[in-house]
């Protein structure tokens, strides 16, 4: 895990491990979901949400909304997103997936 400030405090608010993933910029995540399909959809108790979008045949990208709003997006192999799908926190509850 990142060993950061940000990286602790979001290694608690993601159901995947941050070492698997790559954090990306705002304006290119969001810029990628605009385009790309939903393929899940999470709800974290407490409030925030977790969306994936199918960037590529094996890639996910994840846009991790708080309970306030901001966003965070991380690029994520979909094998990895699915392996986290299976061993969700008791935080997370899984709305839908497609992946």
């Amino acid at each position: 895990m990142a060993t950061s400030g940000q990286g602790r405090i979001m290694g608690e608010r993601v159901p995947f491990a941050l070492d698997a993933a790559e954090s990306l910029s705002w304006d290119l995540g969001s810029e990628l979901v605009d385009r790309k399909p939903e393929c899940a959809h999470l709800e974290r108790a407490g409030g925030g949400s977790l969306t994936a979008f199918e960037a590529t045949d094996h890639t996910v990208v994840v846009r991790v909304r708080t309970a306030v709003g901001r966003e965070k997006f991380y690029g994520l192999a979909a094998t990895e997103f699915r392996s986290a799908l299976d061993t969700l926190p008791g935080a997370w509850e899984l709305a839908y997936a497609d992946v």
